[in-house]
């Protein structure tokens, strides 16, 4: 896949959680004003602005998107939240390369410190990443991106660390997306730690200590602070929940060093 990776990185954040070393007592007025106020389930998509990637870039609305590619192994999916059935589908057509939105609401909504990202993800059609989540850790001008099926549509991985793509660092993983079928992406992110899971079971877990965090010089920067992006791929989002993590729901020995 010719994609360089416009994906990537950025941060260390404030402190609600460690996984290494406690965080100092004092905390600048910065880290002190970005302490996320509760949990926020998206109701509604019209703060979320399309970005000018290109002529083909495509957002839309919809009311629902049923799968056509259903797990029949699987259980029933339990009912969405009123806020977020109300909310609609977001989908991403396929860009040239890119498709993204930003949230473009008060800045003051967005968590910065520890917190979880949860949301629904389809891809609808395409080979490359559907809906990779651009977020921020500890200041609104620092991110990374969790790329969802990238390289060739399997990689699951945060652009950059140490100057490595997703496909490179130790977030680096695989997992085979069907078309056509909603899969369910939780990420925490504490000050040292990243933790994301895919359907309810870990797909990577990284400490954060001594790596250098920066994001890509790409028209991925445009879905910061808070974004989505597909390339060259349709994708569908729904169901985005955001809270702010407690802070004994994650320990220290479950990340690594």
């Amino acid at each position: 896949m010719k994609f360089r990776s416009a994906l990537l990185s950025a941060l260390l954040i404030p402190a609600l959680t460690s996984c290494g070393d406690p965080p100092p007592a004092a905390k600048s007025p910065a880290a002190t004003a970005a302490k996320p106020t509760g949990p926020w389930i998206v109701s509604d998509w019209s703060e979320w602005k399309k970005q000018d990637t290109g002529p083909a870039a495509k957002v839309e609305i919809r009311k629902d998107l049923p799968e056509t590619n259903p797990d029949k192994e699987a259980p029933a999916p339990a009912p969405l939240p009123e806020a977020a059935a109300k909310a609609g589908v977001l989908v991403l057509g396929a860009g040239e390369p890119f498709s993204a939105v930003k949230y473009d609401g008060p800045i003051d909504r967005i968590p910065l410190e520890g917190y979880e990202i949860a949301w629904d993800a389809m891809r609808v059609d395409g080979n490359d990443f559907f809906s990779a989540l651009t977020f921020p850790v500890g200041k609104p001008d620092k991110c990374v991106t969790l790329v969802t099926g990238g390289w060739g549509g399997w990689t699951v991985g945060v652009s950059t660390l140490n100057h490595a793509f997703a496909n490179e660092n130790e977030t680096s993983s695989s997992f085979e997306f069907k078309s056509g079928r909603w899969y369910r992406f939780v990420l925490k992110v504490t000050p040292e730690c990243l933790l994301c899971s895919i359907n309810g079971k870990q797909q990577f877990k990284v400490g954060l200590k001594d790596k250098q965090l920066a994001m890509h010089p790409s028209e991925i920067q445009r879905c910061m602070p808070l974004g989505f992006a597909s390339y060259q791929t349709t994708g569908a989002i729904r169901n985005l929940q955001i809270r702010p993590l407690k802070q004994d729901e994650l320990k220290p020995d479950e990340f690594p060093e």
